[in-house]
């Protein structure tokens, strides 16, 4: 009943502000000059407004690392179509719910919540910049420049709020923590449970590179935003400037906010057009600009924010437990085929090897292979790996990290270690390749540890080449796709990945390590000790992460020997040649100012590697 009498509210309030608006305009010339617009400049705005909505897809996969880019697109769509078809801004809550019922398991409705206010915040932020630079380029009405002036200010201050209770989290909830228990009682819990909610979704933007790419992308956004306005301008008014095109932006969106009415009905149109014809605009041309920017992103929104979330079927995400099955699932699920078919390869191979033999003392080679989304390469990379060992008789455990995957990798995973009692399964949510190696390193027994890639790109039979290096007296053994002698192993990939792979080896080499040929090979050994050392006091997260190791075992001293290997490009590969890359980079930058206060003590780690346990990649 009360969202009802909202909803009614809401309307009337609209209907109000809307009559009081169209009251003051010549309807009939509006009209005319909407009918009358240039048509190829609103279908250019019409592309980068449609450009700008993928692109807060993309966005929002820098903090919320484990929705895929179709589902974080869908969700801010049906955020929009929330606050257009619902009062009060609701359309934040609809899209916190709906998220929660697609992100990690750690991801409630407040802290995805948290998240959206976040990225309103860096939408407010850049608004705002862009506000205090346009005021100071287009003379407009006083009134006017003031009103972009305080809500600018407000911005500000909540920016700066967002970053205080991301730098003061643990202040703050030991703070909740002591008023909860000096005033006992079912509120002041309440109030405690959601507030360290909120601060924890607040946390998934904490770091610095994750903040700046934000803010960049955000200004990205809000500038295809302005390309918008400006064409829509101009298919009215021919001699519409940039200019007054980046105040169009922010008088518009700063009027949006206010809850008073469903999608800025009404609010919109009152606000709007005063600004533009203080800006030189003539009335009737203002208006229809306003309309045809309004409606153009009404209709968008609402129509693929309405699809999307019937078509996904977001509104059966009932309201007690999002993370119930949208879909009742049904009595007797059917196996997964390709669970099934590794089941049955896994049969096969057990009729000539040994899967669960008993324990033969101590473990010669830990292999990590840390995985994320594999479920097409990791069972041939597995079942490969178990017959080789088996075959050379060789004492192993394998070690699967599961990054978070959403398709059957972690199944997989357990599978093989139901089936064979020298492989293990660990799972952790999606930060990285490096989280994942990390936690398998930490977690291994054997006397050496090698991490590889699911892909299997480089041969098994390469593995005796690293081991003799080791028993050789090296403390770390790296696989290098770097040939330094015609004939001496085949490396077969595309030019492009060659190229950009030496031009990141020489960033490289100029900004953490020296005289490495080859930083990424995911082929990589270590002594238990050395591999104990190294990884306790890694950092990066990211695929930078090769590089970071390299340094630390620089740092204390250890001996690395650079192996040529036969590897083989695989299809399927999880980087992105662009956005990785540029992540790379700027993890690599950072890599000396990470280490810069370095810890040469042994840790705990170091002493006893076989019972380390990961604890995440913020630590230290």
């Amino acid at each position: 009943m009360k969202r009802f009498a909202q909803f009614v509210t809401s309307l009337v309030v609209t209907g109000f502000i809307l009559s009081a608006v169209l009251w003051r305009f010549d309807l009939r010339q509006v009209l005319a000059l909407a009918r009358h617009a240039h048509g190829k400049a609103l279908m250019f705005g019409i592309v980068l407004m449609v450009v700008a909505y993928l692109l807060r897809g993309a966005r929002w996969q820098i903090w919320e690392r484990s929705l895929i880019y179709w589902d974080s697109l869908q969700l801010v769509l049906i955020g929009f179509m929330g606050n257009n078809v619902l009062p009060a801004r609701l359309g934040e809550i609809l899209r916190a719910h709906c998220a929660s019922a697609k992100a990690g398991a750690s991801r409630g409705r407040t802290a995805l919540l948290a998240s959206v206010t976040a990225e309103r915040i860096l939408d407010g932020l850049v608004l705002a910049t862009f506000g205090v630079a346009g005021i100071a380029l287009v003379p407009v009405d006083s009134r006017l420049r003031w009103a972009v002036w305080m809500v600018s200010l407000a911005f500000a201050g909540l920016a700066t709020g967002l970053v205080l209770g991301i730098r003061c989290h643990n202040w703050i909830r030991s703070f909740l923590a002591t008023a909860n228990q000096r005033f006992p009682g079912r509120v002041t819990a309440f109030a405690c449970n959601k507030a360290t909610h909120f601060l924890d979704g607040l946390l998934a933007l904490g770091t610095l590179p994750r903040t700046l790419s934000a803010i960049t992308t955000t200004a990205i956004i809000w500038g295809l935003e302005v390309g918008f306005y400006y064409f829509v301008g101009q298919a009215v008014w021919p001699s519409f400037s940039v200019r007054i095109a980046v105040l169009f932006v922010v008088v518009l969106n700063f009027a949006s906010i206010i809850p008073f009415t469903m999608g800025g009905i009404g609010t919109i149109e009152a606000i709007a057009p005063p600004f533009l014809i203080s800006a030189g605009i003539a009335p009737a041309a203002a208006l229809a600009m306003v309309l045809i920017q309004h409606a153009s992103q009404f209709l968008f929104t609402t129509v693929t924010g309405g699809i999307v979330y019937l078509a996904g079927g977001f509104y059966r995400i009932p309201l007690g437990d999002p993370k119930a099955t949208m879909v009742s699932p049904p009595v007797h699920p059917r196996p997964s085929p390709i669970v099934e078919t590794t089941r049955t390869s896994l049969g096969q191979l057990g009729t000539w090897v040994e899967l669960k033999p008993p324990a033969r003392g101590e473990i010669l080679l830990s292999i990590v292979i840390p995985a994320y989304n594999e479920q097409a390469r990791l069972p041939r990379t597995v079942l490969e790996t178990i017959r080789w060992c088996t075959a050379e008789k060789m004492g192993f455990e394998l070690i699967i990290a599961d990054d978070g995957s959403r398709d059957e990798t972690l199944a997989l995973a357990r599978l093989f270690e139901e089936s064979d009692a020298r492989i293990r399964a660990l799972a952790c949510s999606h930060m990285g390749k490096g989280a994942a190696v990390r936690m398998g390193i930490l977690n291994a027994k054997g006397r050496f540890v090698l991490f590889m890639d699911a892909d299997g790109a480089t041969p098994l039979n390469e593995i005796p080449k690293l081991l003799a290096a080791l028993e050789q007296g090296r403390d770390v053994a790296i696989g290098s796709r770097v040939v330094q002698h015609p004939g001496e192993v085949e490396v077969k990939t595309s030019w492009h990945r060659r190229f950009i792979g030496r031009s990141f080896a020489l960033f490289a080499n100029l900004f953490a390590v020296e005289g490495i040929g080859d930083t990424q090979c995911g082929f990589k050994m270590f002594r238990r000790e050395a591999a104990a050392a190294i990884f306790s006091r890694q950092k990066t997260v990211g695929f930078a992460f090769d590089v970071e190791v390299l340094f630390i075992a620089h740092r204390l001293a250890l001996s690395i020997a650079e192996i040529p290997v036969n590897w083989v490009a695989q299809p399927g590969s999880k980087v992105n040649l662009v956005t990785d890359s540029c992540r790379m980079l700027w993890d690599m930058s950072r890599i000396r100012w990470l280490h810069r206060k370095f810890d040469n003590r042994p840790s705990p780690q170091f002493l006893n590697p076989g019972l380390a346990v990961w604890k995440g990649p913020g630590e230290g």
